[in-house]
C-alpha cells in the first residue's frame, strides 16, 4: 500500500499512473466534471474496449434529485437535465467545447457510463475511491478525498490511499457494485447527453 498526499507532490501524475494498462475503471465519486478528461483524458481512451462489450469506465455520483423526481425514469431524465443546465456557465470556451466533445463521444460510445443517485438514499455519496483493473490482470484499488475532476487531482489539497491487496481492491469493488446496482440508481439522462453534444458543437 502507497499513501500519497497533495501537500507532498502533485497527485495528477499518480490517476495517469493508476491508469495504465488498463481494461477497466470503476469510480465512485461525490462529484464527476469532464474536466478529468483534461488531466486523463489519454489513459481514459487508451483504455482497451470494444463496442459490444459492456462501459469500460464506469462512475456513480451524487445528484441533487428529489426523491419524488425519480419515481420515474422520465421525471429522473428531466430532473437531471434541469440540474446539468443550472450547473452551465454562460459563456463557453473553446477549450470547454472540445472538452464536451470527447466526453460526448465517451458517453455515446458507451465505454463511459454515469448513473446518479439521489441524496436521499445514503445522503451525500462523500465516499470517494475506485478500482482500476488492467490486461495483465492485475488489480489496484484507492480511497481518498479526491473527487473525479481536474481541480481535484491538480489544485486541492487531497489526500490518497492506494492498495493493490486482493483484500482491498474486494472491499472497495463490494462498495462500488452496491451503489451501481441500487434500484434507485439511474443512468446520465439523455437529454444531458444531447445538451453536451449541442454544446460541443456550438
Amino acid at each position: 500500500m502507497k499513501r500519497f498526499s497533495s501537500r507532498r507532490a502533485p497527485l495528477a501524475s499518480l490517476i495517469r499512473e493508476l491508469l495504465q494498462g488498463a481494461c477497466s475503471y470503476d469510480r465512485i465519486a461525490g462529484y464527476f466534471s469532464s474536466s478529468i478528461l483534461e488531466v486523463a483524458g489519454e489513459e481514459l481512451e487508451g483504455i482497451e474496449w470494444k463496442a459490444e462489450d459492456p462501459p469500460a469506465i464506469r462512475v456513480i455520483c451524487n445528484s441533487s434529485l428529489d426523491a419524488t423526481d425519480v419515481e420515474t425514469a422520465k421525471a429522473a431524465q428531466w430532473a437531471m437535465w434541469r440540474e446539468w443546465c443550472a450547473s452551465l456557465p454562460e459563456n463557453l470556451s473553446e477549450e470547454t467545447r472540445q472538452r464536451l466533445e470527447r466526453l460526448h463521444r465517451f458517453l455515446q460510445s458507451g465505454r463511459l457510463e454515469v448513473r446518479v443517485l439521489p441524496d436521499d438514499v445514503f445522503g451525500l455519496i462523500h465516499g470517494k475511491a475506485g478500482v482500476v483493473r488492467r490486461a495483465d490482470r492485475s488489480s489496484v484499488g484507492f480511497l481518498g478525498s479526491a473527487n473525479e475532476s481536474k481541480t481535484a487531482w491538480t489544485m486541492n489539497y487531497e489526500i490518497v490511499w492506494v492498495d493493490d491487496s486482493a483484500e482491498s481492491v474486494d472491499w472497495i469493488q463490494e462498495e462500488f457494485d452496491a451503489l451501481w446496482a441500487h434500484p434507485r440508481a439511474r443512468p446520465l439522462a439523455e437529454s444531458v447527453v444531447a445538451d453536451i453534444d449541442r454544446l460541443a458543437r456550438r
